[in-house]
């Protein structure tokens, strides 16, 4: 373990407390000029630490700095099934790009990549997720799963699930799913799922499964179109808020990779979809469908153990809806 690491480490493992240099220097078997060192580099990567000519060093108990180290900590501790390679950086194109190239490295190992910002972030159908730095987060799983293609909707249930429950568990706000892949937060969407595969065309079988996430965190309309105000929200009206909550994103990404990890190795149960279903949004209401060059209205009728839709078209009959788009329709 590299001494920056080993510093971070025994500093959160006396979070809150003040640590003297000298008593960290003996405890690493450090120099205690490394330990200075360490510590100026860790104040460089964003991390609150406080320092005392009498007391020594101290950890804010509020740091929320992306961390790989952080993450694989709370892992350990869940003793989490799944040995991830975890990336985290501050900006990049897009978490799925990375996944991607990643899958072309012909590893077999599964992989995360977590961004604060992305400049090329995208959502369903191409279309442009706007994606700002310091506000939101961007996380792209990378794994080599032996899956059918047609079970590849459950995969974006389950991680809608796992997703909304994390938030909910450690903020204590209800949110929706709305089918198949937004998530919402008092009716404005702070979230969506990016689903895609590498795979064989002739064998029709999946060689890589990258799953994609945004979230929107914080609060920041400067950053969005105007026309998206009144559509698009987030999960906090500010920064004050989000501290307030003492709002933690390596737990978060821990805790979820904790729930998504067990619905994913039970998708045959599909656990999930009970939950995913007393989320929903759109079950019981009106709506307007499009599938492929369909455009239609109907009612939500309910969702199958697939996480298909099932909707009611204007001629009574019941349709199983297993790809497409739905918005509800206001009166």
């Amino acid at each position: 373990m590299k001494t920056k690491e080993a510093v971070l480490l025994y500093l959160q493992e006396n979070s809150g407390e003040p640590i003297s240099g000298e008593k960290m220097a003996l405890a690493l078997n450090k120099s205690r000029t490394s330990i200075w060192k360490a510590i100026q580099s860790l104040k460089k990567e964003g991390y609150a630490i406080d320092s005392s000519t009498n007391k020594g060093y101290t950890l804010s108990e509020n740091n929320d700095v992306l961390s790989e180290q952080q993450i694989n900590q709370e892992l350990i501790q869940q003793h989490h099934p799944i040995d991830w390679v975890i990336q985290t950086m501050e900006s990049t194109t897009s978490t799925n790009d990375l996944a991607k190239l990643y899958a072309n490295q012909n590893s077999t190992t599964p992989a995360i990549f977590i961004s604060e910002e992305q400049t090329a972030g995208r959502g369903r159908l191409g279309r442009k997720f706007v994606s700002p730095s310091k506000t939101g987060l961007y996380i792209s799983l990378c794994l080599f799963p032996t899956i059918a293609l047609e079970d590849l909707s459950l995969i974006t249930c389950a991680t809608a699930v796992a997703c909304v429950e994390t938030l909910e568990e450690l903020t204590g706000k209800s949110l929706n799913i709305k089918w198949v892949n937004d998530l919402f937060y008092q009716d404005k969407k702070v979230g969506g799922i990016l689903t895609e595969v590498i795979s064989d065309f002739e064998s029709q079988q999946v060689q890589a499964l990258i799953v994609g996430m945004g979230i929107n965190l914080i609060e920041n309309p400067q950053s969005f179109p105007k026309e998206l105000h009144s559509i698009v929200g987030s999960i906090f009206s500010s920064r004050k808020e989000y501290e307030a909550h003492s709002f933690n994103r390596n737990q978060f990404i821990a805790t979820f990779l904790e729930k998504w990890a067990f619905y994913y190795q039970n998708l045959s149960k599909r656990d999930f979809i009970k939950s995913y279903k007393e989320h929903s949004n759109v079950i019981g209401k009106s709506v307007k469908v499009i599938e492929g060059n369909l455009v239609y209205d109907a009612f939500a009728k309910d969702i199958d153990e697939n996480g298909h839709l099932i909707i009611e078209k204007e001629d009574n009959t019941l349709h199983s809806l297993s790809y497409g788009e739905v918005s509800i329709r206001t009166k």
